[in-house]
């Protein structure tokens, strides 16, 4: 997955907010009065979009505002591009930091499909070894739990963990083992 800070700020202040619109203004005001968890991500997406002193001025007065100057303070006015330079900025930063959760998240989101695979294939040798031991085929799981033969043949047999998602992984585990 190609997924840059930015974009995934974007995404995040949106949902937080329950907004879809990028307008600092919007978002920074529903931060103030409905969603004030999404602070931190608009402040965040305003200094990855070189907004910071924007988002500032709107932010005078406000409890926001003093979010602004820990974020001048820990992170600087403006966000690099790059994620070597990103984790550089917030990997110092504690683990309790408001901005590190946002980062936090961020590596989630983006590390998240790969992270599943790997799971799916580690369930995958517990669950081939359970279907060896009940003689169960791969016809009969299908069979029985409804799936596309193609898929869960590719990942028991060829060790494809695209094939198949997480739940679905889960899903064979169990028969097998209830087998």
């Amino acid at each position: 997955m190609n997924l840059t800070f930015k974009g995934f700020l974007k995404s995040y202040c949106r949902e937080l907010t329950r907004l879809e619109t990028s307008n600092l203004k919007k978002l920074l005001a529903a931060a103030l009065h409905d969603s004030p968890r999404a602070a931190e991500a608009v402040v965040l997406y305003a200094s990855a979009q070189n907004k910071f002193s924007h988002v500032t001025s709107l932010a005078g007065g406000t409890w926001v505002e003093q979010l602004c100057e820990e974020a001048r303070a820990a992170i600087g006015p403006s966000l690099p591009n790059s994620d070597k330079a990103l984790a550089a900025v917030f990997g110092p930063l504690p683990d309790n930091s408001r901005f590190k959760k946002v980062w936090l998240a961020y590596q989630a989101a983006k590390h998240g499909v790969a992270n599943e695979r790997r799971i799916a294939g580690l369930m995958r040798e517990k669950t081939v070894a359970a279907l060896q031991a009940s003689g169960v085929t791969c016809y009969r799981l299908c069979k029985d739990l409804g799936l596309n033969m193609g898929n869960v043949y590719a990942y028991l047999n060829k060790n494809d963990t695209s094939k198949v998602s997480l739940d679905t992984a889960r899903r064979i585990m169990k028969y097998a083992l209830d087998s």
